[in-house]
C-alpha cells in the first residue's frame, strides 16, 4: 500500500505543478505607453513615477501611429490618408534631409580629428624624448669609454674599474 500511496502522492505533485505553470501563463501583464525626456515612446509594464502613461489594452495601441500621407487629388485640401510608415534609412540616390544630422555629424568628425591631432602630437612628443635619451645615453657612454681608456697604474682593482666602466658603456650602447 506504500508504493500505491506514493504513486497518488506523485501524480497529485505533478498535476499541481503542471497546473501552477499552466495558469502563470495565461495572466497577461498592463502594458503602459509613455513619452521618455528625450521624446522616445517607451513600453513598459512598470512605468517610473511622475511621467504621464498611457495603459494599451490591445495590440493596435503597441505600435506608434503612422504619419499621414497626402494623395493626389482635386481640391484645395487634399484628403489625409495614413498610409505605411517611412523606412529610417534613406532611399537609393537620396540624402536625408536632415539638417541637424548633418551638424552633428560634423561636430562628431571635427572631435575625431582633433582626437586624431592630439595622439599624433603625444607619439610625436614621445619619439622626441625617446631620441633625447638615446643621445643622453650615447654622450654617457663615450664619456664612460674615455674614462676608462686614460692611461693608469695597472692595479687590479684600477684594472677592475676599467673594465666595469667599459661593461657600462656597452649597456648604455645596446640599450638603443
Amino acid at each position: 500500500m506504500t508504493k500505491r500511496f506514493a504513486g497518488i502522492v506523485l501524480v497529485a505533485l505533478v498535476a499541481a505543478w503542471v497546473g501552477i505553470l499552466l495558469t502563470a501563463g495565461d495572466t497577461p501583464a498592463q502594458l503602459y505607453r509613455y513619452t521618455d525626456k528625450s521624446g522616445r515612446i517607451v513600453f513598459t509594464d512598470n512605468p517610473p513615477p511622475g511621467v504621464i502613461v498611457e495603459p494599451l489594452e490591445d495590440e493596435k495601441k503597441l505600435a506608434p501611429p503612422a504619419p499621414a500621407m497626402e494623395t493626389p487629388g482635386s481640391g484645395d485640401a487634399p484628403p489625409q490618408v495614413r498610409g505605411p510608415r517611412p523606412s529610417p534609412q534613406p532611399q537609393a540616390g537620396r540624402e536625408p534631409s536632415a539638417p541637424v544630422d548633418k551638424d552633428k555629424e560634423a561636430e562628431m568628425k571635427r572631435i575625431a580629428d582633433e582626437e586624431i591631432r592630439k595622439k599624433q602630437e603625444e607619439i610625436q612628443r614621445r619619439q622626441q624624448e625617446r631620441q633625447q635619451e638615446k643621445q643622453r645615453r650615447i654622450e654617457e657612454a663615450e664619456r664612460l669609454e674615455k674614462e676608462a681608456k686614460q692611461p693608469i697604474v695597472p692595479t687590479q682593482e684600477n684594472i677592475d674599474r676599467q673594465r666595469k666602466l667599459m661593461e657600462d658603456a656597452q649597456r648604455l650602447r645596446e640599450m638603443q
